[in-house]
């Protein structure tokens, strides 16, 4: 981008794939979520059924017919499956981790966000911006670290890019708007901190 430093570039490029890490963890967690629940939800309902027969058949000498007992005998064994997956997945706690990863992009994206805003009001120096995205880099890399074990599967990842993409047609980011205002008026290309405070650069969500 013409009279954009590339330290700017970078720190940009950061806060879109933070958001991007976001978009894709989210939507990882949503699918833990709906498998806890397609899960959890009948073996909940089976152990009511099958406390509601005991009962029922014990009001009558406790004799049980034949079909109450494979009946029950089946339920029970669909029941312990259920329960057997939900404990090797353990899915309420993938969705956990996942929407923990997930909001600890987002931090960093708004962190991107801030620095850039100082940057283009002219109360960031961009050596100081410079300084800022080392620090932000080592986070980013702790996060991904924490990430290498949440799996987030090639739909995910589209459903997220698909987000992202439509964010940004959606909204202007900060550098967009620095980069249409250079375009169409070439001497604000020089460096923010030497300019007048610019108004109008909204944050992205």
């Amino acid at each position: 981008m013409s009279g954009v430093p590339y330290t700017v570039e970078v720190l940009d490029k950061l806060r879109w794939n933070a958001h991007l890490g976001k978009h894709k963890h989210f939507q990882a967690g949503n699918r833990g979520r709906t498998h806890h629940v397609t899960f959890g939800i009948p073996v909940v309902l089976i152990n009511i059924a099958l406390g509601s027969v005991l009962f029922a058949f014990l009001g009558e000498d406790g004799a049980f017919p034949q079909w109450a007992k494979w009946s029950g005998a089946t339920l029970t064994l669909v029941a312990a499956g259920l329960g057997a997956i939900q404990t090797f997945f353990n899915f309420e706690k993938q969705y956990m981790e996942h929407r923990a990863v997930g909001n600890e992009y987002l931090g960093i994206a708004r962190e991107c966000e801030r620095l850039l805003a100082l940057y283009f009001d002219g109360l960031l120096p961009l050596e100081e911006l410079s300084q800022n995205i080392e620090r932000i880099n080592i986070e980013y890399a702790k996060v991904n670290a924490r990430s290498e074990g949440l799996t987030v599967s090639p739909k995910e990842y589209r459903a997220a890019l698909a987000v992202q993409e439509r964010k940004k047609s959606e909204e202007t980011s900060l550098l967009q708007r620095y980069s249409q205002s250079v375009s169409s008026n070439p001497s604000t290309g020089t460096p923010p901190q030497h300019n007048p405070r610019r108004q109008g650069f909204p944050l992205l969500g």
